[in-house]
């Protein structure tokens, strides 16, 4: 109706009808960017989980070899003079095969350091002050004590400053892991483990020295998560890829060190490679694909302060994704999805003209004021004016010419676009009434009008029609409102069958031929 927005006719199946399809590949696009980011967060979740708890796993190596906060905090020495250091970490590196040295510094460095070697353990003390030399001394195992010298090239500025810098950084209670081969040529073979203590009310740092291998085996040991792949990442630009590490055989055989770009892994070596390209995602999750497959890292630095190196790890997308994120979850969804929508518009479509009825249906006049506009509009293929049904104002009495007259255009609205008939208002517009026909009332003159449509069009296509009986300007006009039929909706009048469609503000009948050829347009 003007002035009000509504659905009508076959637009109302068109909305559905797509909205049908829009409400599918809404509800599958939310699905798969849900389930992707559910991926995602179980992804991230489960590779930073891996990495925390594998860090974790390493710093047990601390806390099995000093077993107890007194022992972190050194405290029971009675000095920290160098033969009281010496009994107290002495008989520490003797009862941990995996320590292979201790470091006592404060905040100028090196102040004490006990290391194992093939023929004994080597104590180093620095010289202070004027004395700046290096006393190295091998101590046997009959209390013998050998000057010696160092087993690899030393470099005791690089080694002051390093350890210097540490103890200036870090806080109680930290533990930070570095890689020794800096201020000590042996190559990433050693780690180091330091951390803050008081001690005759100096602050100093005991850094712990294990070879890599000890890591390794900590690591190839402990819970993994959802890991398949471990490796330690130095800023060196060297890997070692965590593989079964176990207690016999020589230590260099089972330690196979590799630079970036050499990397026998493919898994990791991607990663590392990603993480060449973008620094950046060091310390962050990030995702990579691999002959096809998904995989998310996590580079986790192992350094508090001096980040020289990291632990990381790998893990599958397989291993994090649950059935109901999984590739097979969304194929039997979409499946489901694709049929649901099928079922929906096929039902949409056995029921079209009935949708086409109940949207076509919003066309019908309501109120007087919408009467008023439609007058005003004028007659046209969808409007015509009808001063009444069945009297004839020229001969003074009802006429089966007039109510002829009426069905025909009705039957033209049937069969054409629809349109709106108004009985009880004169060619001219001027509402007039149809006071005429003498109904006893509103109801016999809506029983009679429907009584023809059933006679002369049929039944069938009473649905298509709407009547109603409004009071206009104080007089009564009978209301009809018919939609398109899905069928061709043909006017019996006794003696013949007329077929009738609406050209301009008239009904035209067509001959039998014009007939056919609109049946083959519709």
């Amino acid at each position: 109706m003007p002035g009000r927005n509504v659905i009508k006719g076959k637009q109302l199946y068109r909305v559905l009808f797509y909205g049908v399809i829009l409400t599918a590949l809404t509800m599958g696009i939310l699905v798969f960017w849900g389930v992707r980011e559910v991926r995602r967060d179980a992804a991230v979740v489960a590779v930073e989980n891996s990495a925390r708890g594998l860090g974790g796993a390493v710093t047990v190596l601390v806390n099995a070899v000093t077993k107890s906060n007194d022992e972190i905090g050194a405290a029971g020495l009675s000095s920290l003079s160098p033969k009281a250091l010496r009994a107290r970490y002495r008989s520490m590196l003797a009862g941990h095969a995996a320590l292979e040295a201790v470091l006592v510094s404060d905040e100028k460095g090196l102040r004490y350091s006990l290391a194992k070697r093939a023929d004994g353990i080597v104590e180093l003390v620095p010289g202070r002050g004027t004395e700046n030399a290096l006393r190295w001394t091998l101590l046997g195992k009959g209390g013998s004590a050998t000057p010696t010298s160092p087993e690899w090239p030393f470099d005791r500025e690089a080694l002051d400053k390093g350890l210097a810098d540490e103890w200036a950084h870090l806080q109680p209670g930290q533990v930070n892991w570095r890689s020794v081969y800096r201020f000590y040529a042996s190559g990433e073979a050693l780690l180091a483990a330091s951390t803050p203590v008081e001690a005759k009310g100096e602050k100093l740092m005991i850094s712990y020295v294990f070879p890599v291998k000890a890591v390794l085996r900590q690591l190839g040991g402990a819970e993994k998560g959802g890991a398949e792949r471990i490796f330690l990442y130095w800023d060196s630009g060297k890997v070692l890829p965590v593989r079964e590490v176990t207690d016999g055989g020589g230590d260099d055989a089972a330690v196979h060190i590799e630079e970036a770009g050499q990397i026998e892994d493919q898994v990791v070596d991607a990663a590392i490679q990603r993480l060449d390209k973008d620094p950046g995602q060091k310390g962050k999750p990030f995702r990579y694909s691999l002959d096809g497959e998904v995989w998310w890292a996590y580079v986790l630095p192992l350094s508090v302060f001096g980040d020289t190196i990291s632990l990381g790890v790998a893990v599958p997308m397989a291993n994090v994704v649950s059935s109901l994120t999984s590739d097979t979850f969304l194929q039997i969804f979409g499946f489901g999805l694709v049929l649901l929508a099928a079922g929906a518009l096929l039902i949409l479509h056995r029921n079209r003209a009935r949708i086409e009825v109940l949207g076509m249906k919003h066309g019908m006049p309501q109120t007087p004021g919408d009467v008023l506009r439609l007058i005003a509009e004028g007659e046209s293929s969808t409007l015509e004016f009808k001063q009444t049904l069945r009297f004839n104002l020229k001969s003074g009495k009802n006429g089966k010419e007039i109510e002829h007259a009426s069905l025909k255009t009705v039957a033209g609205f049937l069969n054409s676009e629809g349109g709106n008939l108004l009985i009880g208002v004169a060619d001219s517009g001027e509402v007039a009434g149809f006071s005429e026909d003498n109904f006893a009332n509103e109801d016999k003159a809506l029983l009679h009008f429907n009584n023809l449509v059933n006679q002369q069009i049929g039944t069938e296509f009473s649905r298509y029609i709407d009547t109603a009986v409004l009071e206009v300007q104080g007089r009564q006009v009978l209301c009809v409102h018919c939609i398109p039929a899905g069928a061709p909706a043909i006017l019996d009048n006794g003696k013949s069958e007329e077929f009738y469609v609406r050209s301009g503000p008239a009904s035209r009948q067509l001959t039998l031929s014009q007939f056919y050829e609109w049946l083959k347009r519709h």
